[in-house]
């Protein structure tokens, strides 16, 4: 009669199988295919009526911050608020009820000042006329926005 111990013999013929290599396999997949996927299809601001231009040398910007407000001017000039085109009066309130509002914020944290922070991330038609997309602008500097970032596509080159 054979005596049976917790641990096994070194004789013992059974085989015993290495999952280490086929874990890290697995894993370096894993890593691999969620490098390589893109989670988000929604970029913040698109809308597919507005075509973007085109540069040759466009960079993303790394100092975005926080507090931004996307704008989309339509091809005509106008800001694209839902899916209508604000132009002139319209959308100089818009411009001044978007200020209002981080105003009202900024005071509950205890600033106040003239000059918002926020950074205003225009997204403008490359088919919009120059004159409109600088009137635009004006507005929200009037309104008391003073930072602003165009977006623009990159040439392929």
């Amino acid at each position: 009669m054979r005596h049976y111990s917790r641990y096994r013999n070194r004789n013992d013929s059974t085989p015993e199988l290495n999952l280490t290599p086929l874990l890290d396999v697995v894993l370096q997949l894993i890593t691999f295919f969620m490098m390589l996927v893109h989670f988000g299809t929604k970029i913040e601001g698109a809308t597919k009526g507005v075509r973007l231009p085109i540069a040759a040398v466009a960079t993303p910007r790394s100092d975005l911050g926080l507090d931004r407000l996307v704008v989309v001017i339509d091809a005509r000039g106008g800001v694209v608020s839902g899916d209508q085109s604000l132009s002139d009066r319209a959308a100089e309130s818009w411009w001044n009820e978007r200020a209002e509002k981080r105003r009202r914020g900024a005071e509950l944290i205890g600033e106040s000042r003239r000059e918002l922070l926020t950074r205003v991330v225009v997204r403008a038609d490359r088919d919009a006329p120059y004159g409109e997309v600088r009137r635009r602008l004006a507005e929200a500097r009037r309104a008391g926005f003073a930072k602003f970032t165009l977006v623009v596509l990159r040439s392929r080159n």
